[in-house]
């Protein structure tokens, strides 16, 4: 049997101009972090939220906000 676990992604990612490189690693590193812990790559997966806003006055005049995020998907034997 397996067990599965959603980690979030980076959301906003900044580099400096010629080194995309060091957003991968970004990557690689939750990669690896996760991996110490026992957890084995899956997949990445996308998911968008979209969230009102807080008080019901302020959902009167402002849209709902929709946000798009990477999970990545881990997997281990239990």
């Amino acid at each position: 049997m397996k067990q599965y676990k959603a980690v979030a992604g980076p959301q906003n990612i900044s580099v400096k101009k010629g080194d995309t490189q060091a957003a991968f690693n970004l990557f690689g590193d939750i990669i690896n972090r996760e991996a110490a812990g026992g957890w084995a790559y899956h997949s990445m997966e996308t998911i968008t939220v979209t969230e009102t806003p807080g008080c019901a006055l302020m959902a009167l005049f402002q849209p709902p906000v929709s946000t798009t995020y990477y999970m990545l998907i881990f997997e281990r034997d239990i």
